[in-house]
């Protein structure tokens, strides 16, 4: 984590929860708000009732590592909350939780380069003519 930095402190968190936009999928949400610094800060929730240790771990390392890969196209100053919900045990992958952020993080316009990603729908081909 480049230009991120851990945040931890619960008041940040109420701040966040309170003051905060959110984003959502069916398997996370996402909780975000300007923090006036240069610095992202990022959170993740993983919550006692949600699984084990083993489970919720293992949710906080995929977030992580899916974050890591997409910091460098994000805006900076902002505090990012992850906060997961039960479908995230289900969706064990990184490709999915990775899918999830993406949709999320875009729907909260929060790329620096990127087009906002629409639903997946499917599209058939015109019909294609040839010019001599």
């Amino acid at each position: 984590m480049k230009q991120t930095i851990s945040l931890n402190r619960n008041e940040l968190f109420l701040q966040v929860y309170r003051k905060g936009k959110r984003s959502y999928h069916k398997n996370y949400t996402l909780y975000y708000l300007p923090n006036g610094t240069d610095q992202n800060r990022l959170g993740i929730k993983a919550g006692k009732k949600l699984a084990g240790a083993v489970k919720r771990n293992r949710i906080r390392r995929l977030v992580k590592e899916s974050y890591r890969l997409l910091e460098a196209e994000l805006l900076c100053g902002y505090d990012l909350i992850f906060a997961a919900k039960e479908g995230a045990l289900v969706a064990d992958s990184l490709a999915e939780t990775m899918n999830a952020m993406q949709k999320m993080l875009a729907g909260a316009r929060l790329f620096k380069n990127r087009p906002t990603i629409v639903s997946e729908a499917k599209t058939q081909p015109g019909p294609t003519t040839q010019q001599n």
